[in-house]
């Protein structure tokens, strides 16, 4: 028997068909109690198609349906106190032989503030007014829409067709950014959540001093293709066609002067409106009860059947495999096989070192089962103790915050090739030269943490301790939750606008919503517990645990002068890991001490220069800020934060504070 590599590999749990049976079943009750059956109402089924606004430029015949804005002007007027006018033409092209009222428009109101959970960034939104120059309806709807306030424009009772106008005015509060040297308007004009084309769009800034720098940039979220920009008041913007699932982002400088205190609106709770379409039903009363209970029912059952399914499915594959009758941590040898069970709780066993060519990132992915950023943070001190940089603790500011200048070396022995998220996340750090400052990485690296955490997932898989990526697994589930949970406030909303809702009562409706809520609750929940490790990912596993033990427990006694600090080095990041690096740190500064006692030195490793060299205690001090430092630096983006999108000439789209985009209803 040895410890390291996989061999052997489990039978697969024969109960694929359990989550088949969850879509189909959750999927078929949902679509009974849809508003497929409800009669139409008057209003609507009653419609003189004559009374249909006239069309504008209907296409020819034979030329194929659009859906799409065939011109987009956006004007955007800021005054002193941060806000911004908005005036918006727009010209919008229904599709040739569909019903449409009207089009909407969703204006992001709720932004993430510098990766704070318990605040957010608030854009007050008011003063909305809509016209249509060729006369379509502008009857007009303001809904809350998650993160969004959704305007729905148009008439419920009339359609319109080929091509019409639209003028809408509204006003932003507190979206203008202040900063040290200069004030910034960053805003996502059309937002990558949008899923329509945008054609002949033009954007135009202005204030009371005119912009002194402008950008922008279009395509999908954090594209980096700049397009044209003039600096000026107006400062103008034209990009090429946005297309769907592309954004469109101005960014704008101006002085200071041009505005007083600029401060954002953070809040800590939020509120949400229901202003739903209502209306009359035309169902008997005998169709309603009918429909009540199986509404009713549905509520009761749907909660019930996901649980039992999800426990089945959390029991058959979401436990962890292991060998049987191995110790904890050994894999069959080469030739070899052992049984493999499910969900046997194993011993931790002491490890002395860490799992042979595991290195401190992917130990952290493989025992919470995520890619988190104190396992990036743990792999960049790592490839600093491997000889690939050099990390030097300094201070910024007038403050004298603590940062880190960061320079690139070459490993004076040759080692194992790198990782490739290991190459990534070095090459992403050192993109703009061979130094850099961790801070000058703010607002810049959020693209290469996720496609690190990425490889790191995909390392996790191709070594073969997960089948398939457990963050994967979890978006799968999660997703399928969320949709869910979305449908406790959808098919309600539905049901209530087609009518049958008022046929129902009040109770059927909270009782469905409530059930169709609390089976995504489930889905989300168990599913979190469906990214299970294969028996090789359990032996490494319990190596991980075992290795951790060691570090909780080693003493400065059994440690031997001569291994000291290359020791100290190489167990470093995994203590960063695991969360005892000022235990380890003590360790080291007894083995030195009682080295000086007789006459051997042991100094601290020369990869980390800082305040206090040759101190055990202050140099993972440093460390430890470092990891927390870089975890926020490295997730941050421009824009909502209030951070500057020039900042190493960055910028993308996508990466400014509010945003907007729309289509037709």
């Amino acid at each position: 028997m040895r410890s390291g590599m996989p061999r052997a590999r489990a039978p697969r749990a024969r109960h694929r068909g359990a989550l088949a049976a969850v879509v189909f079943v959750l999927g078929l009750l949902v679509a009974l109690v849809a508003p497929a059956t409800a009669a139409p109402r008057p209003d609507v089924a009653g419609f003189d198609a004559a009374r249909a606004v006239p069309a504008v430029g209907v296409p020819a015949a034979g030329v194929p349906a659009v859906d799409m804005a065939t011109a987009f002007k956006a004007d955007y007027v800021l005054g002193r106190d941060g806000s911004a006018t908005v005036t918006q033409h727009i010209t919008w092209q229904f599709p040739e032989g569909e019903e449409r009222h009207g089009i909407t428009r969703n204006i992001k109101v709720r932004a993430g503030y510098q990766d704070r959970e318990d605040t957010y960034r608030y854009y007050d939104l008011s003063d909305v007014s809509v016209t249509s120059p060729t006369g379509a309806p502008t009857d007009l709807q303001i809904n809350d829409f998650g993160a969004y306030k959704r305007l729905r424009i148009g008439s419920p009772t009339e359609t319109v067709r080929g091509s019409q106008q639209y003028v809408i005015k509204f006003r932003l509060a507190n979206i203008v950014n202040g900063l040290s040297d200069h004030a910034e308007f960053y805003y996502n004009v059309i937002d990558a959540s949008n899923s329509d084309d945008y054609a002949g769009v033009q954007v135009s800034v202005r204030a009371e001093e005119a912009a002194d720098r402008a950008k922008c940039f279009y395509g999908p979220t954090e594209s980096t293709t700049e397009c044209t920009a003039t600096a000026g008041n107006p400062a103008t913007f034209t990009p090429t066609d946005a297309q769907a699932s592309s954004g469109f982002s101005v960014l704008a400088s101006f002085p200071l002067t041009a505005f007083d205190t600029l401060e954002p609106d953070l809040r800590d709770s939020g509120s949400a409106s229901d202003d739903s379409y209502s209306g009359g039903s035309t169902m008997d009363p005998e169709q309603a009860r009918r429909l009540g209970l199986l509404a009713t029912g549905a509520g009761v059952l749907l909660p019930s059947l996901a649980a039992a399914l999800m426990g089945l499915l959390v029991w058959s594959r979401g436990r962890d495999e292991q060998y049987a009758g191995l110790t904890p941590g050994l894999t069959p040898g080469a030739g070899e096989t052992a049984p493999v069970v499910r969900g046997r709780k194993q011993p931790v066993v002491v490890q002395f070192a860490p799992p042979e060519g595991v290195a401190p990132g992917l130990v952290g992915t493989v025992i919470d089962e995520e890619a988190n950023t104190v396992d990036v943070s743990a792999t960049v001190v790592d490839l600093a103790a491997r000889g690939y940089l050099t990390m030097e603790e300094t201070q910024s500011g007038m403050f004298g915050r603590p940062d880190w200048h960061l320079t690139r070396t070459q490993p004076r022995e040759a080692g194992p090739p790198l990782a490739d998220y290991e190459a990534l996340l070095l090459d992403g750090l050192f993109r703009g030269g061979s130094s850099v400052l961790l801070s000058d990485l703010r607002n810049t690296f959020s693209g290469t943490l996720r496609q690190v955490q990425s490889h790191m997932y995909a390392e996790v898989v191709r070594r073969g301790w997960f089948r398939s990526s457990p963050q994967a697994q979890r978006a799968a589930w999660q997703g399928l939750g969320g949709l869910m949970m979305f449908g406790a406030v959808a098919v309600p909303f539905l049901m209530t606008f087609t009518g049958m809702g008022f046929a129902l009562g009040l109770g059927p409706l909270v009782t469905l919503a409530a059930g169709i809520f609390v089976t995504g609750l489930i889905l989300t929940v168990l599913g979190r517990r469906m990214a299970s490790k294969t028996a090789d990912g359990s032996a490494v596993l319990a190596q991980s645990l075992g290795f951790k033990r060691y570090l909780e427990t080693a003493e400065a006694n059994q440690i031997r002068f001569e291994e000291a600090q290359q020791i100290f080095s190489r167990y470093l990041p995994y203590a960063i890991v695991f969360g005892v690096a000022e235990r380890w740190a003590r360790v080291f500064k007894e083995v030195s001490e009682a080295a000086a006692a007789q006459g051997v030195v042991i100094g601290t490793p020369i990869w980390y220069i800082g305040p206090g060299m040759g101190d055990f205690e202050h140099m993972t001090s440093g460390l430890d800020d470092f990891a927390t430092t870089a975890a926020g630096t490295f997730t941050s983006t421009p824009g909502s934060s209030g951070g500057s999108g020039f900042d190493m000439g960055g910028g993308f789209s996508g990466g400014g504070g509010g945003g907007e985009s729309g289509g037709s209803w």
